[in-house]
């Protein structure tokens, strides 16, 4: 539930950053990026919590690129005003991945992402 809760408060950060730095991620109000990166974390918890563990390391930073990337750019036509290029969508999604490639890391080796055994009745 942490790792949710950093999410939440992270992701709508970068996105406000990014859309202020890069010239191709253009959102017309703040609570733009906010619902989107509220979305990512979300979306993102639910990805780690299905494929994280020590041997899916690779394959759940890849999986949160490709589907930050898309949330980003398809999120962004929903919403009037904002602009989004897929360059731009990609961009962010990078920044997400390298903060993700090490939340990955710290939820391996702390042990919160191993699956407990389901007991079936």
């Amino acid at each position: 539930m942490l790792n949710l809760i950093q999410k939440i408060i992270i992701t709508p950060i970068v996105l406000l950053i990014a859309a202020s730095m890069l010239t191709n991620v253009n959102y017309l109000y703040a609570y733009q990026p906010v619902v989107i990166g509220v979305t990512l974390a979300v979306a993102g918890h639910l990805l780690e919590w299905a494929l994280l563990s020590r041997n899916t390391f690779w394959l759940s930073t890849i999986a949160d690129f490709v589907s930050s990337t898309l949330i980003i750019f398809i999120l962004s036509y929903f919403f009037a005003g904002a602009e989004v290029t897929f360059l731009g969508a990609t961009v962010v999604a990078l920044f997400l991945t390298v903060i993700e490639f090490f939340v990955h890391m710290w939820l391996i080796r702390s042990g919160r992402a191993v699956k407990e055994a389901k007991l079936g009745r």
